[in-house]
């Protein structure tokens, strides 16, 4: 009988193949794929997932060995992360996070886990590992990052939003207008992100964006540190000191995801995908518009019509024509009589 294997362990027993379950006639991974009686698993967890935010813990395999290899027990989250209990069922005994203005959804998200505490103001808390989330713009991550990098020397330090849209281009959420233009990069005419936020007009050039920040501050670091772009969900960067006693590990461990050439293909394909589908949008949006502004033009013409022909009405009940005569020209006849 053909064992079906979701591909997580192994053990004694197996088939000889790291993550393998079984002795042989296996499908590994088939839990991707549903059953027979419910085969709609893999679309339907599909449009559960958001499009515009995707969740960093979608990538615990990656932070996973990171936490055990360098023994973290205190995280510290700088930005508005609805997923920072992720840290602590990695490992994590307590999680820091630091915001300033948090919302009603990240206050709900840090009441309910005990390990995790809210800090609104003061220096970010001492940790092992550091995130910053890079929802600040350039100043915001470059002053981040420098602080860290300072006072925690043998810290590392996870950076999102390192790749497209705010790589290079700041985007800040919870201020300014209502969806940032990416149309300027030839991308989509309607943006990305939910709700309300501010965006550099154009991308890229000096201090702009959370890679440019990154790279600035490494280049002006006293000391020489490395970061390992994970190219996947809007970018992640692993940053370490290079002398650091767990580099050499955490390097080798991260080679598989930071060269991964499938993660950056799948990464481009999701930015094709979303743009296409928010210049659908907007366009559907903007033919809506104009369906409607086009209504309302035919209505007041109609409405002006309906008035003209009371008012010929009106003139013709005041001074009756030969009714022999053509319409046009009893029309002129009216409209001189009633021109001053």
């Amino acid at each position: 009988m053909t064992a079906l294997v979701d591909g997580r362990g192994g053990g004694p027993g197996d088939s000889g193949h790291p993550g393998f379950l079984g002795t042989g006639n296996e499908v590994v991974g088939a839990r991707w794929g549903g059953t027979r009686e419910d085969p709609h698993v893999q679309p339907r967890r599909a449009r559960l997932e958001p499009l515009h935010a995707p969740s960093h813990a979608l990538l615990r395999e990656v932070f996973e060995p990171i936490l055990r290899e360098r023994g973290v027990r205190t995280v510290t989250v700088i930005g508005t992360d609805l997923h920072a209990a992720l840290w602590a069922e990695l490992g994590a005994h307590t999680v820091h996070v630091v915001a300033g203005s948090p919302t009603i959804e990240l206050r709900a998200a840090i009441a309910a886990h005990p390990a995790l505490h809210l800090v609104t103001d003061g220096d970010p808390p001492e940790a092992e590992l550091y995130v910053l989330v890079g929802d600040t713009g350039y100043h915001g991550v470059r002053r981040e990052l420098d602080r860290v990098l300072t006072e925690a020397p043998d810290a590392i330090v996870l950076v999102g939003n390192v790749l497209w849209p705010a790589g290079r281009r700041d985007v800040l959420p919870g201020v300014g207008r209502t969806g940032p233009s990416v149309w300027r990069d030839g991308l989509t005419p309607a943006g990305v992100g939910a709700g309300t936020v501010d965006a550099a007009d154009e991308a890229g050039g000096e201090e702009n964006g959370v890679l440019t920040a990154v790279e600035d501050v490494l280049n002006t670091a006293a000391e020489s540190w490395t970061m390992g772009l994970v190219p996947v969900l809007s970018g992640v960067g692993v940053i370490a000191r290079d002398d650091a006693p767990f580099a050499e590990d955490l390097w080798e461990t991260l080679l598989p995801w930071t060269t991964s050439e499938l993660l950056a293909g799948l990464e481009r394909n999701r930015i094709a995908l979303l743009s296409r589908l928010l210049e659908l949008e907007h366009g559907a949006t903007t033919a809506a518009r104009e369906a409607t502004d086009q209504q309302n033009r035919l209505t007041r013409c109609l409405q002006e019509l309906d008035a003209a022909w009371d008012e010929i009405a009106e003139l013709r009940a005041a001074h009756p024509v030969d009714p022999r005569s053509p319409l046009a020209t009893r029309v002129r006849k009216l409209v001189r009589r009633r021109t001053p």
